[in-house]
């Protein structure tokens, strides 16, 4: 069986669970997933987890989105980008012509750090068990909720004409349809999303995306990411194969390591297999999550 992620380069005017079941038949590969979807309008790198890996996304430490985005200003879509036919706004052209470069920057810095937004009725947020976006196409308004949201970074690129460009390092769960809005919202100007290219997902920057066209059976390890990999960023902890044995009876095992109470660590047996994921409570490590064998 297969497990890992590979981190797709997806194109435009596809969504994303289209691409997943093109990969899946392409590969033949039963059980995969997405981590982290990307709208129809935007590209980018889409990572598809495979197998048993699906069971391991919650232990990923951090999950950052950094992308290139492109607004137009003055215009408003229902559904934030262009699915949907934008408003134009001719009032607001002086805005936009008078807007000033260390505004914008003023502006955008104030956005780092905890950031609260309401998701979109058009998206995948789930109200009731369903998308709210099943809501959206029926007219129906939900009250949502607002998320807490963190902006990392923020770059002013450019401003030609009424096109904002700006490339942003977030939290996942960030709705940048609904960013953009909110920082034209400081210049009393409507705003809609016009590209968005997503550039790296943490932890996986150092790896390489590949398109679908040029993804075979024959080059899909050179692509793989493997579930240690995936989790890199969790302890290694060798086991004897007497402890994983105990492990694997849903025993704990006394383990003297230098580690706080409760933290993950990555189970690895002495001929460096994989073999799950143990919390330690005291010095005794608890099975948490571990491999079918």
């Amino acid at each position: 069986m297969i497990n890992g992620i590979i981190l797709l380069n997806k194109y435009k005017f596809v969504t994303s669970n289209k691409v997943l079941t093109l990969f899946k038949r392409k590969l033949k590969i039963k059980k995969a997933g997405l981590l982290g979807i990307l709208d129809p309008l935007a590209t980018g790198v889409l990572p598809i987890v495979i197998g048993e890996a699906t069971k391991y996304i919650t232990y990923i430490e951090s999950n950052k989105k950094s992308y290139n985005v492109k607004c137009k200003l003055g215009v408003y879509s229902e559904c934030g980008d262009f699915e949907s036919k934008p408003i134009e706004f001719g009032d607001e052209k002086l805005i936009i012509h008078n807007l000033q470069e260390h505004t914008i920057k003023d502006t955008l810095a104030k956005f780092i750090g905890d950031y609260t937004q309401v998701p979109p009725m058009f998206s995948s947020t789930k109200y009731n068990g369903k998308p709210l976006y099943t809501y959206a196409r029926k007219n129906i308004e939900i009250k949502r909720e607002p998320k807490n949201r963190q902006i990392h970074k923020i770059k002013f690129i450019s401003l030609k004409s009424n096109i904002l460009e700006f490339s942003v390092v977030c939290s996942s769960g960030t709705y940048i349809r609904t960013l953009v809005q909110d920082i034209s919202k400081k210049w009393d100007l409507h705003s809609c999303l016009y590209s968005l290219h997503r550039s790296n997902v943490e932890p996986f920057e150092d790896f390489d995306n590949v398109t679908l066209e040029n993804l075979t059976t024959k080059n899909f390890h050179e692509h793989l990411i493997t579930i240690p990999t995936m989790l890199s960023k969790l302890p290694r902890l060798l086991c004897t194969e007497e402890e994983i044995n105990k492990l694997y009876n849903g025993l704990y095992i006394e383990k003297n390591v230098n580690t706080t109470s409760k933290s993950l660590h990555r189970i690895t047996s002495r001929d460096d297999i994989f073999h799950g994921v143990g919390f330690f409570k005291e010095n005794y490590l608890y099975p948490k999550r571990l491999m079918k064998r």
